[in-house]
This record gives structure tokens, C-alpha cells and sequence, in this order.
């Protein structure tokens, strides 16, 4: 008898999202892959490579471990044995994968370094393992798929609970169950699970500088932890796991330096002179401080030898990073006195350069939409279309990396099915975002759902500080793509800038919509046709006068802020052409865009058309995007800075 299989692992958000450092964020989503990835073989490796659905790799080859084939966490598949018998040989499968992911990590910790069976029993505690199974004779696809996700809708509804354990003795390696309540420092990272690192291990507050530097180059080196961070067992798989495919990832820092290590790259080998000088004496003061080392980026995201700092992590590039690298039981002073020379280095090579570095990176989610009505129609044509499906999604997910990290030299966390999540610099987010959405429309075009509409990719962008929180930089991106599938009809794109100090401010349309009105306000907003302030003068105009909708005057204010927003517009474009007898035609040009987004009349000439427009988007909205294009514009200038002096010459 033939039966229609379906496999879910997790923990999914949670455990992705439980990350200090991008390394924690890119390895636990390649690690459930990995896991998902060996459960699909192992039903392939029985039933054949054609009775997997979901996914539909080419072959079996792309299934072994480590391949660049992403597997989301949910497989359905067609077997041909008893289920409970292939629910223990997947089960069997992911275990073995785990165990061979973990020996590699913990090859080198040794077992006197940490509480091994402490993190034994929370690594084996770490998957979520759910299957269910329906029979299925090869008819009525649909029917017996809607059973399937039913039932595991309701397998999922049934928790597993498990004794919780811990160690007898916060000293030795015996461990019973716990009792509630005990002291033992819990993981930096997630908050629940207890550390597995010996606490004799960490500098004492009053320790020798000596004794600290020491201790904070092992905790370093056989870690990969921070001198006051506390890590769990799942901490120490994410933190010392090897990607085996890649050979690691960068970090937000680096990420929001890509910008000005663009503009280093620019530069004539005259000027590179000078800069190398700079920077190797910063990076000489930096090997003088006590218990130091010099982050380095994974190699195929270095900047290479042509942007000065050749394998470098980013990080360096912002004197607030260097405190990272001294241990916090230092009071204040003496770490002053320690990281004095290196800041003085590094003010010494940015005066060199004459620019810094743009502190803002961007995260960018994207999701299909309406996949559920598209997979469902295409299940009514039973399992061989939806197959062709899964097959699509697969072309598509195979070619985000080349397109993220290629083309616009961001860090692909995961792209798995329609999901996409990576880390993007400032100058080349808003193009990636557009092509992996018009990639996204292009391979799915031939699949519809009930109203023949085939389906489009949403994205979310998130602009944050890079020492924002990665956990809370997370869960804006998350809240932006949120945001866009909120939009109407969706094919929607949502951008939020949150600043580290201030509001945060986000913009949301379709794309045909958002995307090149975009790109006009940034080019202007670039060569300083539209002047730096517009945006917030009229926010303050707009929050002075401002009352709830339920306002019997409601209609009356809005009239009145669009009124004052004209004025106000106006009087920025003359300012912005103070130099002209009278306004020029690229002024009367942007005028009349900014005016025509916020639905305001225009004046014409006689003999043309007197029509109103019709109003396009509300005042907060027009605003975040004056802001969202200022933000952009500023790392174009960081980038392109000839171009941005020879287009100056247009808007004065």
C-alpha cells in the first residue's frame, strides 16, 4: 500500500532567530537544512528520488550532505512501506546528521572543557520531529493533501513533554533532574538553556591584566566566546559548527562597511599608498592591546587587497567595536588607556581617506504570496504538477545566492522554497530586492492559483545601526515583510529605516508603484535637488497639525496639511534653485512628481489639461519616503563621489 508522507522539523523562527552574532543566525538555518536535507534522502535513498514532492531535487547527488540545495522543514513525499517504520528510519536519519554536525564541532573542546553531557542532552533535546501519513492510492491528490496537513495541524497541537535535566553538581558532569529554581548562569544568547562553559574559565573581575588577556584568548580561541558570554550547548554547535559548504559569515559590521570599502576600492594607487600606511599602524596598535585579535572576514566576502584591509572584518573600521576586544571587568579608565592608540590610529587613517564609513546595514526578507492557493490548484492536477512546482521553487532558490552575493555582495542566510532571508549593504539592497522579485515572477509564471493569478514575491527591508541587536534587527525584518503582505493585492515591497537613536520609519507599496518613484527621489535627493531637510520640515508640519480621524474637522485639516506641504515644497525647490533668475525645468520636474504623489492640483498652462490628480499616498507616508531616499542617497555619495560631483552641477 502506497501512503502520502509528510515530515516537519523545528524548532524553525525560534531557533534561527536565537542569535548573538551572524555566525549563530547563518549556521542555525543551514543546520535545520542540513537536517531536513538528510531526512529527504533517506526517504529517497528507499522510495526512489521521484517519491520526494516537496522538495523535488534533480537527483540524489544534491541531497548529500553539504550541496548548496536548500530544504525547507517540511517534506511530503509517496512511500511504499509501513509509516512507522519510515517515521523511525527519518527520525534515525536526522539524529545520525546531527550527531556527525556536532562531533565536528566539538572536535576540539575537549571534554574537561565544558559539561559535556549537559550539552549532549540539550543538543539531543534541540529537534522538533513530527510526521503523519495518509493512505493514498494514486487518486484524489488534493483530497488526501488536505487530509495530510490537517493531520499534521494536529499532531503539532499535541505537545511532547520531557523531564528536564540538568547537573547534580555545577563542578562535575553528573546530572538528575532539575530543581526548579537553580543558580547556574543561563545562555547569552536565548536566555533559557543553562552555559556548558566552566565559570573558571571567565577573567575575574580583579584578576591580573595578564591573567585576563589569557583567559580572554581562550575563551576566544576554543569557544568562539565573547569575555562575558555564557553559551549553551546549542550555542557552542552554532558558534564552532563548520559549514562544511562555506567557510563562514560576515558580520553586520563588515556588512555596513561594504559601502566605504566600495569607495577605498575607488580610489588611485597614489592615495591607496598613503591609506595602506595609515591602516597597517592602526592595525600594529590594535596586536598591542592585551588578549587582542584581529577579526577577520570569511574569504569570499573579504574586501580583498585593493580596499586597504584585505581580509579584515569590517568591524575594525568602527572605533566602537574595539571595545569588544578587552574584557568588561576593566573599569573605565584603564580601558581607555588600553584602546587610546588604536582610536587615535584609526582617526589618523580616516583623515587620510577624508570619509567614514556608513554605520547602516539592511536585512531582507521576502516570502511568496498567495503560495497556499497556488499549491492547492496545483494539487487538484495531483502530484506530478505539484511536483513541477516544488521544482520551480527549487530553480528559484538555487539562483538567490548568485544574485545576493554575486551581483550585490550581500550574505545569503537562506533561501529555501519562496523564502529568503540576507544581509544586503545600503547602495545595492533596493536593486537585489527587485531582481529576486522579478527572478521570483519569472519561474513561477506557469503556476496559478484558482483565479489564475500566479504568484509574486513580497519583500521586507530593514535599515538598523550595526550594533543594533541582531535578535531585534530580526524581528523588524520580519515586521516589515509583515507589512508588505498587508498591502493590497501584495507584489509588495516594505522598507523600514530605524534609527539608533529616533523613530522608525517605514514605507510600504506595490512594486510597480514604490520601486521607480524610488529611484527618482534618491537620484534627486543625490545631487541635492531636493534639499536635505524637506522631509522633516514637513513632518513637524504634519504632527503640528495633525488630529484623529474621527475629528469632525478631520477632512477640513487634511486639506490644509496638503495646503502648507505645496508651500513648503515650493519654497525647498526655489531654495534648491536659489541660483536662477527663475525656477529651471528639472525643479518644475521634481515639483511636479513630489506633488503628484501626495494628489496635489497643478497648475497649468492653458492649453493643457486641467484634470486634478488623484491623491496617491497619504502625507506620513510621502514623508518616510523623502527620509528612506535621503538614507539611500547618502551611501550613494559614500560610493559613486565623481558621479555625485559631476550630476551636482544639474540641481544648482
Amino acid at each position: 500500500m502506497k501512503y502520502l508522507f509528510q515530515v516537519s522539523i523545528g524548532p524553525v523562527q525560534g531557533f534561527i532567530a536565537s542569535a548573538r552574532k551572524t555566525r549563530d543566525l547563518a549556521f542555525g538555518s543551514w543546520l535545520l537544512s542540513e537536517l531536513a536535507k538528510a531526512a529527504a534522502q533517506n526517504i529517497a535513498e528507499i522510495n526512489g528520488i521521484e517519491s520526494l514532492i516537496f522538495p523535488a531535487p534533480q537527483n540524489k547527488e544534491e541531497l548529500q550532505p553539504a550541496t548548496p540545495l536548500n530544504v525547507a522543514n517540511k517534506i511530503v513525499a509517496i512511500i511504499q512501506q509501513s509509516p512507522q517504520d519510515m517515521g523511525k528510519e527519518v527520525r534515525k536519519a536526522i539524529n545520525d546528521r546531527l550527531t556527525t554536525i556536532k562531533k565536528r564541532a566539538y572536535a576540539n573542546i575537549q571534554p574537561q572543557d565544558y559539561y559535556e553531557q549537559v550539552a549532549q542532552a540539550q543538543v539531543d533535546d534541540l529537534v522538533e520531529y513530527s510526521w503523519v501519513a495518509v493512505s493514498y492510492d494514486g487518486n484524489y491528490y488534493a483530497k488526501k493533501r488536505k487530509e495530510l496537513e490537517d493531520l499534521m495541524a494536529a499532531r503539532k497541537n499535541t505537545r511532547d513533554f520531557h523531564q528536564v535535566i540538568t547537573r547534580k553538581n555545577p563542578l562535575d558532569n553528573d546530572f538528575q533532574p532539575m530543581k526548579w529554581g537553580s543558580n547556574t548562569p543561563k545562555s547569552s544568547i536565548d536566555g533559557q538553556l543553562e552555559s556548558v562553559i566552566p565559570e573558571n574559565k571567565y577573567p575575574g573581575k580583579n584578576a591580573p591584566d595578564e591573567d585576563k588577556a589569557k583567559k580572554i584568548k581562550y575563551l576566544y580561541d576554543k569557544y568562539g566566546a565573547g569575555p562575558a558570554e555564557r553559551l549553551s550547548g546549542v550555542d557552542l554547535l552554532k558558534r564552532k559548527g563548520s559549514f562544511q559548504s562555506a567557510s563562514g559569515f560576515p558580520s553586520t559590521s563588515h556588512m555596513a562597511a561594504i559601502s566605504f570599502l566600495q569607495r577605498l576600492k575607488a580610489m588611485n594607487a597614489a592615495e591607496k599608498t598613503k591609506i595602506q600606511e595609515k591602516w597597517n599602524e592602526y592595525i600594529e596598535e590594535i596586536k598591542n592591546i592585551p588578549g587582542s585579535h584581529i577579526e577577520e572576514v570569511p574569504k569570499k566576502y573579504a574586501a580583498g587587497v585593493d580596499a586597504i584591509i584585505g581580509d579584515c572584518d569590517g568591524s575594525l573600521l568602527f572605533g566602537e567595536r574595539l571595545v569588544d576586544m578587552v574584557d568588561t571587568g576593566y573599569n573605565k579608565e584603564s580601558m581607555a588607556a588600553k584602546l587610546k592608540p588604536a582610536q587615535v590610529a584609526l582617526q589618523n587613517f580616516f583623515d587620510e581617506v577624508k570619509v567614514r564609513p556608513n554605520p547602516y546595514y539592511a536585512i531582507l526578507r521576502a516570502d511568496g504570496d498567495r503560495m497556499g492557493k497556488v499549491i492547492d490548484n496545483q494539487a487538484k492536477q495531483e502530484e506530478k504538477q505539484h511536483q513541477a512546482l516544488s521544482k520551480a521553487l527549487n530553480t528559484f532558490a538555487g539562483s538567490v545566492r548568485k544574485v545576493v552575493e554575486e551581483k550585490y555582495q550581500g550574505a545569503l542566510v537562506y533561501a529555501g522554497g519562496d523564502d529568503v532571508l540576507a544581509l544586503v549593504p545600503l547602495h545595492t539592497v533596493l536593486q537585489c530586492a527587485k531582481d529576486l522579485a522579478d527572478n521570483f515572477r519569472k519561474e513561477l509564471n506557469e503556476f496559478n492559483d484558482d483565479n489564475g493569478d500566479s504568484p509574486t514575491l513580497s519583500g521586507g527591508i530593514v535599515i538598523v545601526h550595526h550594533l543594533n541587536s541582531l535578535q531585534d534587527a530580526l524581528r523588524l525584518a520580519r515586521d516589515a515583510e509583515d507589512r508588505a503582505k498587508k498591502v493590497f493585492g501584495k507584489d509588495a515591497l516594505a522598507i523600514t529605516i530605524s534609527k539608533r537613536s529616533g523613530d522608525d520609519y517605514t514605507i510600504a507599496d506595490k512594486w510597480d508603484n514604490l520601486y521607480s518613484h524610488l529611484e527618482h527621489l534618491i537620484d534627486y535627493a543625490y545631487s541635492s535637488a531636493i534639499p536635505e531637510g524637506t522631509a522633516y520640515e514637513l513632518r513637524d508640519m504634519a504632527l503640528r497639525l495633525a488630529v484623529p480621524d474621527v475629528h469632525p474637522d478631520f477632512t477640513t485639516v487634511q486639506e490644509v496639511i496638503l495646503a502648507d506641504a505645496k508651500r513648503i515644497l515650493e519654497r525647498k525647490m526655489r531654495f534648491a534653485d536659489r541660483n536662477r533668475k527663475k525656477d529651471s525645468e528639472q525643479t518644475k520636474k521634481i515639483l511636479a512628481l513630489l506633488q503628484d504623489r501626495l494628489g496635489i492640483a497643478q497648475e497649468h498652462d492653458e492649453d493643457e489639461s486641467t484634470e486634478t490628480v488623484t491623491v496617491d499616498v497619504a502625507i506620513d507616508q510621502f514623508i518616510n519616503e523623502l527620509i528612506v531616499a535621503q538614507t539611500l542617497a547618502d551611501v550613494k555619495r559614500l560610493t559613486e563621489p565623481k558621479k555625485e560631483q559631476s550630476n551636482g552641477n544639474l540641481a544648482h
